[in-house]
């Protein structure tokens, strides 16, 4: 059924299953309510739209190769399970952290839009002078 190696495939499992846990308590928290929801879709149809368009491929080559090779081709399925497997590794990655990266872009925003206003204000007081 399988031609990844056993552990791989069940550090694969525990990932999905690890961002299914996370997408659930920020969407009971009412955080992020979008990204949590899009994590547990994800996290829900994509081992099953892996394992399904992995049917297809030749007797001896394992799935990751597959995607990769169905990816080369521009295949549009392996694009979407690329790409929604890539969504799902960032929001594990930020998603245990997403307090801090909101705050960390809060602060990114406030100074840039204070050094856009003390701009204006600098090119305004030019003009006047003038």
């Amino acid at each position: 059924m399988i031609d990844i190696p056993y552990f791989l495939f069940v550090i694969y499992l525990l990932g999905i299953l690890f961002v299914l846990c996370i997408s659930v308590v920020h969407w009971i928290r009412r955080e992020f309510e979008i990204l949590s929801s899009l994590g547990i879709i994800l996290s829900l149809l994509l081992p099953l739209m892996t394992f399904l368009f992995s049917i297809y491929r030749l007797e001896g080559t394992n799935e990751i190769v597959y995607i990769w090779n169905q990816l080369r081709n521009a295949n549009g399925w392996a694009i979407v399970i690329v790409f929604g497997h890539l969504f799902l590794l960032v929001w594990m990655i930020i998603g245990i952290q997403m307090k801090e990266v909101y705050q960390w872009t809060k602060g990114l925003i406030s100074r840039i839009q204070n050094k856009w206003k003390q701009r204006t204000n600098h090119s305004q007081r030019e003009i006047s002078e003038k």
